[in-house]
């Protein structure tokens, strides 16, 4: 499968409208058989500084405590992006058709050391509504699949999201 497969697609996924501003997702971790495992919910603020989409981005697994991730977001044509994150190990390439945006990336869950690094691979499809987006990540560890997220984003249109969040800066 890929990206280009879904050019037809519609309404058009361009993910730097869709994460400009406000989202929030909720989800399941599956472990690698498929189990549920726990909750994801994720609350997020995209802005525009120096040329790139900023993302602020923060993680809940479970009951635990909340992840911060900071991604830098630049288009490099009309279906090409490249991306940065503050636990993102190298730079992400992911490419967009018609309702999808597709990227692979690595994650230093312990950065410093590579031994816990995983690879996560998402596929992310715009509803028909255009403001809802089902996310699915495969993460693997050597090749291995050890665990699924299914969520669900939602852009905000009353940017009341992220106010309460210290990472995320209007």
């Amino acid at each position: 499968m890929k990206p280009s497969d879904f050019a037809a697609g519609r309404p058009v996924l361009d993910p730097e409208k869709f994460f400009n501003g406000y989202t929030r997702s909720s989800g399941v971790l599956e472990n690698g058989s498929g189990a549920p495992k726990e909750s994801v919910i994720t609350k997020t603020h995209g802005f525009w500084e120096g040329g790139m989409l900023h993302i602020e981005q923060e993680l809940v697994f479970g009951n635990g405590k909340p992840r911060h991730r900071s991604w830098r977001i630049r288009r490099l044509d009309a279906h090409r992006y490249e991306a940065t994150g503050n636990d993102i190990v190298g730079t992400v390439h992911g490419e967009a058709y018609g309702n999808v945006f597709h990227w692979s990336f690595t994650v230093a869950l312990s950065p410093g050391n590579p031994l816990t690094n995983v690879e996560m691979s998402q596929w992310m499809y715009l509803e028909p509504d255009g403001h809802t987006m089902v996310n699915h990540s495969t993460i693997r560890k050597f090749g291995i699949v050890v665990a699924q997220v299914t969520e669900q984003f939602r852009r905000e249109a009353d940017g009341k999201t992220g106010a309460n969040h210290p990472n995320c800066r209007k």
